[in-house]
């Protein structure tokens, strides 16, 4: 007689539902974080970073997720940013020591007095502290860099039956962890509900020419010049979202459709810091058309005399427009 473990219809279902997050967050500065934004991904940042936004202009993307100086951290600190930025997800601190829960707990009181459906994350660094934390709250599971990771120090049925954002880690690790913590067992311990997941690593990747794809890592535009770092990050997030939309783990609904357009102003002449062209340095008011404007993802608005100077510029210094087509003013012919 064989043993059938095969999950029920029910069972299957309850862990398609445990299985997928309602958020995948992206943690970066702009303009990375607006192209996540576009693409659905939850923007966020550590406190101490921010989205470094300040050059830019009418940018608006909103603090979805708020991490902590882990290496620096300061709770009264960390509440008072919360504060500030209003982020839909939380992540309170680490805690290793049980006799540090209390604080923990009672900072994450406090922010839900004000911010009921703001999802709080308490990051367990022992055993002990995992049965400790309230229901109500999130378990942050570690997967990434982080100096303790969650599989080092608990097993996958210390977390089940839990809400978890799982903290870092390449997208096979993170997968890995979701089949752990919420395929069937022998015992019908109840899944963990995958609340979410972040994971920065794209940007390193893109800085030497490579986009992750889910067979690994491309290299195939490392040598090519048109494809800026901005470009590949974008390239690579659209393929991790595919992966996670193919593993039923990508949110049913996300804070960006991938048809919206950020409100956007493009530049105009009344912009220009300077009469200098940006390339030949010709006066650009003398010119018989007048100046063209260009505004790039660097923050930078330059000014040029003429089309090919701004073409000219463009192409040497490998500079990408932070929207497009619109982000370039062409004076009337």
């Amino acid at each position: 007689m064989s043993l059938d473990i095969s999950p029920s219809s029910s069972t299957e279902r309850e862990i398609a539902a445990a299985r997928q997050a309602d958020s995948v967050a992206f943690l970066h500065r702009a303009p990375f974080s607006l192209d996540a934004y576009r693409l659905g991904y939850l923007p966020g940042f550590r406190e101490d970073c921010g989205y470094q936004q300040t050059q830019f202009k009418h940018l608006d993307i909103p603090v979805g997720m708020l991490d902590n100086d882990f290496r620096n951290p300061d709770l009264d600190r960390y509440v008072a940013q919360f504060f500030e930025h209003e982020p839909k997800v939380g992540v309170i601190g680490d805690v290793y020591d049980p006799d540090d829960v209390d604080r923990y707990v009672a900072a994450a009181r406090e922010i839900q007095a004000s911010y009921p459906d703001a999802d709080l994350v308490i990051v367990p660094k022992c055993r002990k502290v995992i049965d400790m934390i309230p229901d109500a709250l999130v378990l942050g599971y570690s997967r990434g860099y982080a100096d303790r990771l969650a599989h080092e120090f608990s097993e996958p049925t210390n977390w089940r039956g839990r809400r978890v954002h799982i903290l870092g880690g390449s997208p096979p690790k993170q997968l890995d962890v979701i089949e752990q913590l919420t395929r069937p067992t022998l015992t019908d311990d109840p899944p963990a509900d995958i609340v979410g997941l972040d994971w920065n690593g794209l940007h390193r990747g893109a800085q030497f020419g490579e986009f992750w794809t889910a067979d690994g890592w491309d290299d195939s535009g490392r040598d090519t010049n048109h494809v800026t770092v901005r470009k590949t990050v974008r390239h690579s997030l659209a393929r991790l979202k595919e992966f996670w939309q193919a593993q039923g783990v990508w949110p049913e609904s996300t804070p960006q459709d991938d048809s919206f357009e950020i409100e956007y102003e493009g530049p105009s002449p009344g912009d220009l810091d300077g009469a200098a062209c940006t390339e030949c340095e010709a006066n650009v008011w003398t010119t018989q058309r007048g100046p063209f404007v260009a505004e790039y993802d660097t923050g930078a608005v330059c000014g040029y005399c003429s089309y090919d100077c701004y073409i000219a510029h463009r192409h040497r210094n490998n500079l990408e427009e932070i929207a497009g087509e619109q982000s370039v003013y062409l004076p009337p012919a």
